[in-house]
C-alpha cells in the first residue's frame, strides 16, 4: 500500500547519507550531522544504546567488583568514547533504516496500533519512563505525547499494561475528534496527506482509500470509516482527493462513478514508480514538530510538509536516478554471487521451536508455508512484504524481539555479508 513512499523516501535519504560511493562504513556521529529527521537520528542512536546494553552486560563477575565508583567511571568513559565512534556496515544501516521509516509510517496511518504493538513489543507492562523514551521515535500528532504526559503526572503512574494504554490512547482521540469530529477527521486526514507527499517529494493530490480505511479505523472513526468501506466496494475508486473525502464524510456523498471510468486521473504514485509493486501495510518520516494542544488541528504540525519545494517537485526523475544508483551500488556490495539459502536450514533446534510457539502459536504448518513462500523469493524486497503480510494476518507484533529476530535471520539470507545480523548457530540467543 505504501510501498513506493517507502522506497523513495529510502532513496531519498540514502542520497542524503551515501553521499560518496565509496563508503562502506556510515558512523553515528556522521549521521547526527545530517538535515535528515530527528527520528531517524533517535532510532539509530537508540540502536547503539541497545549494543552498549549489551557490551555493560560483560562487565559482570564474581570475581571484581564493577560498581566501584572509580572503576563504574571508567567504564562510563569507555561507554562514552564507543558510543561517540560507533559506525554502522553499509548492510545494517539499509536495513535499520528501512525499518524505521517503516515505522514512521505506521504510526503517521495507524498510530494506535504502532504505539500499542511497538511499546509494549516484549511486555505486557512498561515503566512510565519506557513510554516516554519511545515517544521520541515519532515526530509526528504531538498531541498524544502531550495527553500521554498530561495523564501520567495527574496519575503519578510508574507503570502502565498495554489494557490500560489501548483504553488512554482512544480517550484521547475521543476527546479531540468530540469536539469538532468533521472538522478534526479532515485537518488529520490533510496531515496524512502531507505527511506522505512530503516522504514521495511532492504535494499529494490523492489519498489511497485504502491508507484512508486505515487511518480512519485505527481512530475508531467508525461512521466515517463505514462511508470509506463503501467507496472501497462499491465503487472502482482506489484514490480520492481532498474535495471528494470532503462531499463523502460530509454528505455522505460518493465519488461521482462514471467521472472515474472516463477520466480517472494518474495515481499520485504513478510518476514516481520504479517497478510494481505489491500492497503493503507500513508507514513515513519527516522532520521535529512543536508540541500542540488536544483543540489544535494537527495540520499546524505540518505546514511545512504542505508547501511542495519546487526544486524537488520539478526533477523528481533526476532524485530517483541518483538514488537507484546508489541502491544499486549498495547492493553489488552486500549481496552474494552464491545461491540463496534455504531458510529452514538457517533456522533449527531452539531459535526454530521458539519462533513456532511465540510467533506462529504453535502451528507450524503455517510456519512452514511462510518459509515455502519466502524460499521462492530471490530479493529481500519481496521477502519483506510477505513478512509484512504474514504479520499482520497472524496478529504477530512486528517489533516484538522474536519477530525482528526472525526477520533478521531471513534477512541475513540475501545479504549473508552482514556481520551484524547474527547467524544460524546457537549464539543467538533470546
Amino acid at each position: 500500500m505504501l510501498d513506493q513512499t517507502i522506497d523513495l523516501f529510502t532513496k531519498h535519504i540514502k542520497e542524503i547519507v551515501v553521499k560518496d560511493q565509496r563508503m562502506d562504513n556510515i558512523p553515528l556521529a556522521y549521521l547526527m550531522t545530517l538535515d535528515i529527521p530527528e527520528s531517524l537520528k533517535h532510532f539509530f542512536s537508540q540502536e547503539v544504546e541497545i549494543w552498549l546494553r549489551e557490551e555493560e552486560e560483560k562487565f559482570v563477575s564474581s570475581r571484581f567488583d564493577y560498581d566501584q565508583p572509580q572503576v563504574r567511571v571508567l567504564i562510563d568513559k569507555i561507554f562514552d568514547l564507543l558510543s561517540q565512534n560507533a559506525f554502522f556496515d553499509l548492510n545494517k544501516f539499509n536495513q535499520l533504516l528501512e525499518r524505521a521509516i517503516k515505522l514512521q509510517l505506521n504510526f503517521i496511518v495507524k498510530p494506535h496500533r504502532t504505539l500499542k504493538q511497538f511499546i509494549f513489543r516484549d511486555s505486557d507492562t512498561v515503566s512510565t519512563m519506557e513510554v516516554y523514551d519511545t515517544l521520541k521515535y515519532f515526530s509526528h500528532f504531538d498531541y498524544y505525547k502531550v495527553a500521554i504526559s498530561d495523564f501520567f503526572n495527574s496519575k503519578y503512574l510508574h507503570s502502565i499494561t498495554s489494557e490500560q494504554f489501548s483504553e488512554l490512547i482512544d480517550n484521547i482521540d475521543d476527546d479531540y475528534f468530540e469536539n469538532d469530529k468533521l472538522g478534526n477527521t479532515l485537518d488529520t486526514i490533510k496531515a496524512v496527506m502531507a505527511s506522505i507527499g512530503e516522504a514521495q517529494q511532492q504535494s499529494l493530490e490523492k489519498i489511497s482509500v485504502d491508507i484512508l480505511y486505515d487511518a480512519l479505523s485505527d481512530r475508531n472513526l467508525d461512521e466515517f470509516t463505514e462511508l470509506v468501506q463503501k467507496v472501497k466496494y462499491e465503487t472502482s475508486f482506489t484514490e480520492l482527493s481532498l474535495d471528494e473525502v470532503d462531499a463523502l464524510l460530509r454528505e455522505n456523498k460518493l465519488p461521482d462513478e462514471q467521472v472515474a471510468e472516463i477520466d480517472q486521473p494518474e495515481s499520485a504514485f504513478s510518476s514516481y514508480e520504479t517497478e510494481e509493486t505489491p500492497d503493503s501495510d507500513a508507514p513515513v518520516i519527516l522532520e521535529e514538530t512543536d508540541e500542540i494542544d488536544l483543540e489544535e488541528p494537527p495540520e499546524t504540525v505540518f505546514t511545512q510538509a504542505e508547501e511542495p519545494r519546487e526544486e524537488e517537485t520539478t526533477t523528481p526523475a533526476k532524485t530517483i536516478s541518483v538514488a537507484e544508483d546508489l541502491a544499486d551500488h549498495v547492493a553489488r556490495q552486500i549481496q552474494s554471487d552464491s545461491p540463496l539459502e534455504d531458510i529452514n536450514e538457517m533456522i533449527q533446534g531452539r531459535i526454530r521451536r521458539k519462533i513456532i510457539k511465540k510467533l506462529f502459536k504453535k502451528k507450524e504448518n503455517v510456519y512452514l508455508e511462510f518459509l515455502a513462500k519466502l524460499n521462492k523469493e530471490s530479493s529481500w524486497k519481496a521477502a519483506s512484504r510477505i513478512i509484512d503480510d504474514v504479520f499482520y494476518e497472524n496478529e504477530i507484533n512486528p517489533y516484538s524481539k522474536e519477530a525482528i529476530s526472525l526477520s533478521d535471520i531471513i534477512y541475513l539470507r540475501f545479504f549473508p555479508k552482514d556481520k551484524y545480523v547474527g547467524d544460524k548457530s546457537e549464539d543467538m540467543k533470546w
